[in-house]
């Protein structure tokens, strides 16, 4: 992809213009490098928390986060770098995090670490592994390149619905990423009680978490709209561009109150009862019909823009809703799982 990057971004972007063309090019080559330390440093952090040692990963993520922010500070304003400050504190952050994980998963005090010892295959564990991670690994990827293509829609709309919605996405992710971290604790749980085969339990905490989500969800949110004026101030953006990004922090924001929980947290519940093929077709079908399908028609051909593709978004969020609730609800996925 490296080596394809300048066609790759012209066939989703070309349309926009030459300067923020060059630019991404420049963070997409600097940030590619960070993948493989990205991908040791998730699959470390995931022994570590299976091992219910969570604090670990939190250290090393405050670490991978303070050089994130501090490097992109000393870059832009003191090395006037540009895009390229941005990116290099990113390299250097998860290659700093992946590595410390690596190191401190060779502790043979863990219950889980490396060793040098002889490589086994396992076929019967590697099967049990594919089954979920295959389908798993095919919706986000499917939902990656979702996101591509929104974002190529609302590339065509000018620097300043580009501006306006790149803020949106950062400040929107900040409102959900207490339902991000229980999307981990809902794998965990859930998975453990499945593999006791206690039924009662997991109804117990499926419940239990979805309601700590959603009430941290909506004071998390609540507080962000509250001062969202004061927020979008910091960022020193153009009267139109804060104007835009408001509205389209409202959309998500106020919406994610009533829907982000039950359409991301409570699938996840579903996939630790190995329910995973359910999810992966609505998410896919969700994601090509309302997330890419109304963007195009609502941003494009009915000129709504930015907000148009953010409606869909929620079109998106509704629809994914009613299927997993409805599945939760009727119990099917109990045949996955075998309860």
């Amino acid at each position: 992809m490296m080596l394809l990057r300048r066609p790759v971004l012209q066939l989703f972007f070309g349309s926009i213009e030459k300067d923020v063309m060059d630019n991404a090019i420049i963070y997409l080559l600097i940030s590619a490098l960070s993948f493989p330390f990205l991908a040791v440093y998730n699959s470390c952090a995931a022994l570590f928390r299976s091992m219910g040692n969570s604090q670990i990963t939190l250290k090393v993520s405050l670490l991978m986060n303070v050089i994130n922010v501090g490097g992109n500070a000393f870059c832009l304003f003191v090395l006037r770098m540009g895009v390229a400050g941005v990116a290099v504190p990113t390299l250097v952050s998860r290659a700093v995090a992946g590595v410390v994980l690596y190191f401190l998963l060779k502790n043979p005090a863990n219950v889980i670490h490396l060793t040098r010892g002889k490589f086994r295959f396992d076929p019967g564990i590697v099967k049990k592994i594919l089954f979920i991670g295959i389908p798993s690994g095919v919706e986000n990827g499917i939902f990656q390149l979702g996101r591509v293509l929104v974002v190529s829609i609302i590339a065509g709309f000018g620097t300043v619905q580009i501006a306006a919605n790149g803020v949106a996405n950062s400040l929107d992710s900040m409102g959900c990423i207490i339902g991000q971290a229980m999307n981990l604790a809902m794998i965990s749980v859930i998975g453990r009680c499945v593999g006791a085969g206690d039924l009662k339990q997991v109804r117990y905490y499926t419940r239990k978490l979805l309601a700590i989500t959603y009430l941290c969800t909506i004071l998390a949110n609540s507080l962000m709209l509250t001062f969202l004026h004061q927020i979008l101030a910091f960022y020193g953006l153009g009267q139109e561009t804060t104007d835009l990004a408001y509205r389209l922090v409202m959309i998500h924001n106020g919406m994610a109150m009533l829907l982000w929980p039950a359409a991301f947290v409570l699938p996840n519940m579903l996939r630790a009862c190995n329910d995973v093929r359910f999810t992966m077709v609505v998410a896919i079908f969700s994601m090509c019909a309302f997330r890419i399908g109304f963007s195009y028609i609502l941003g494009v051909r009915m000129g709504m823009g930015a907000i148009g593709v953010w409606i869909a978004m929620v079109m998106d969020w509704i629809f994914r809703v009613a299927l997993f609730a409805g599945r939760y609800v009727r119990g099917s996925w109990r045949k996955a799982c075998g309860l």
